[in-house]
């Protein structure tokens, strides 16, 4: 029996593709160097730019960090640690936007599809960590590992 679409878990290679997207969305925008001037590159664009790796790059290593065992509690802090870091870049990416739309002079329509990205992404990555800590924390719970 299938799940309801509005039931269905999001898991850890759902928020993976969806940085995926917002990677390399936020790539070939800011490659438009008419609407991304080269005025900005180093204030502004490459700060957006960087932003949009992180989350990316931060979903990959956290996706990389295999917890199994009470062993692997070393790869169990890594992982939520680069979860966490994709979701404080998620929230500076989402500023970044609302500095880059004045500036860059940026269509509301634009804004709405990439910040509503941005916005999928970390609620994608947010569940996933909290699926996480629901599921790993107890296996570390009062116990020394090390």
């Amino acid at each position: 029996m299938s799940v309801p679409v509005n039931q269905r878990s999001h898991g850890k290679l759902e928020a993976y593709a969806k940085a995926y997207e917002l990677a390399t969305y936020t790539l070939k925008i800011t490659k438009n160097k008419k609407i991304f001037t080269e005025e900005y590159q180093d204030c502004l664009t490459d700060y957006i730019i960087s932003a949009a790796l992180d989350i990316y790059m931060c979903t990959g290593t956290a996706n990389r960090k295999q917890v199994r065992t009470t062993k692997d509690k070393q790869n169990y802090e890594e992982r939520i640690a680069a979860q966490r870091k994709a979701l404080d870049r998620c929230g500076d990416l989402l500023k970044l936007i609302m500095l880059a739309k004045p500036i860059f002079h940026l269509s509301s329509k634009r804004v709405k599809y990439w910040t509503g990205l941005t916005k999928e992404t970390r609620t994608l990555i947010k569940a996933w960590s909290d699926a996480d800590i629901k599921r790993f924390s107890p296996l570390f719970e009062d116990r020394d590992v090390g």
